[in-house]
């Protein structure tokens, strides 16, 4: 006689595969009615379903290694941002005994097959996310009993534990900055498709501007989250026609203000004597540039060991409520930025 399947389960009770998961493993982060867990469990009963050594195997076996995932088309691994990162995640993994494995996986997920060779050979013991995460793919690893965190996700997925940077916060500090220098022409400049992080630098920026008495910021839309449209969007910018020039731009990140700087450098404007520079991140070139860039401070590895600290809380058996963190943020002061010119 064939062995009856969880997907046989979801099938005879109507619902996913996962729902069967987290009915039968008591997964205390999703809230399943009380009608649907009956459901499922009268499924599983009638056609004789326990759940397979493998998928127990995954919260029984302790290996001491977690893993840490990227994404075959992301940059994040090259970012200098969360190299600092996973910088601080390493060092905490080591200094608390843990080994830290590295993988990579596409951006599409259809099914447990898909993920990387090391959580299906049940290799690691909890997951951490940098940036993407894809919402099937965590109800699976939920399912399953495989603790998650994620670092500044994309999207924002509730039940999960997060570390997010202060966006809000630091964008605020940008915009006080600069209104307390006299700034009122003020420009933001960032992708045209921005990631949630970055519609909160922007609504912070124009929030806090306005909060002061500045006129609502213009808005510089790059093509793309690079150096080359940033450079590209604001030289356009900054020869538009008939339109009064900004004094001071802001920019979404460190790379995008130095291309702000560029632009600027090309359109004969001297920076910070006739335009203001601001970024975000503070990434190690921000104190190369020319002229060395003000920008808004995170502290990156404080990131990677938070995250890295509460996964293996969560290994060790912790059962706090789904923990959501901000990251702080600072002001960092360089020479981007000045009063305005009087002109």
């Amino acid at each position: 006689m064939k062995r009856s399947t969880i997907r046989d389960v979801a099938e005879r009770a109507g619902v996913s595969t996962a729902t069967v998961s987290f009915v039968l493993n008591n997964n205390p982060n999703e809230v399943i009615s009380d009608k649907v867990k009956k459901r499922v469990l009268e499924a599983a009963a009638a056609l004789s379903y326990h759940p397979s050594a493998t998928a127990a195997g995954l919260k029984r076996k302790h290996t001491h290694n977690v893993g840490l995932i990227f994404y075959k088309e992301d940059d994040a691994i090259a970012n200098q941002f969360y190299s600092y990162v996973v910088q601080g995640a390493v060092k905490e993994a080591v200094e608390r005994d843990y080994n830290l494995l590295f993988s990579f996986m596409g951006s599409s997920y259809t099914g447990f097959n898909d993920l990387p060779k090391v959580i299906r050979e049940r290799n690691v013991e909890g997951v951490l996310f940098i940036r993407q995460t894809l919402p099937k793919m965590i109800k699976d690893l939920q399912a399953f009993g495989l603790p998650i965190v994620a670092i500044d996700n994309t999207p924002r997925i509730k039940g999960i534990d997060s570390l997010q940077i202060d966006n809000r916060l630091g964008a605020g500090l940008a915009a006080a900055h600069l209104v307390e220098l006299g700034h009122q022409r003020l420009a933001f400049l960032g992708p045209v498709e921005p990631p949630p992080s970055i519609e909160e630098r922007g609504d912070g920026f124009s929030e806090r501007a306005t909060s002061f008495g500045a006129p609502k910021p213009q808005l510089i839309s790059a093509a793309e989250f690079t150096f080359d449209a940033a450079y590209a969007a604001t030289l356009k910018a900054l020869k538009a026609k008939g339109k009064a020039l900004p004094t001071a731009i802001f920019c979404a990140n460190d790379v995008m203000a130095a291309g702000a700087l560029r632009a600027a450098r090309e359109a004969e404007l001297r920076v910070p004597h006739d335009l203001s520079v601001i970024g975000f991140d503070d990434i190690a070139m921000s104190r190369y540039t020319d002229p060395p860039l003000t920008t808004i401070g995170v502290v990156k590895e404080h990131l990677g060991r938070r995250a890295m600290g509460l996964l293996i809380e969560r290994i060790q058996g912790s059962t706090a409520k789904v923990f959501a963190e901000l990251a702080p943020v600072s002001l960092v002061l360089r020479s981007s930025t000045a009063a305005p010119r009087a002109r």
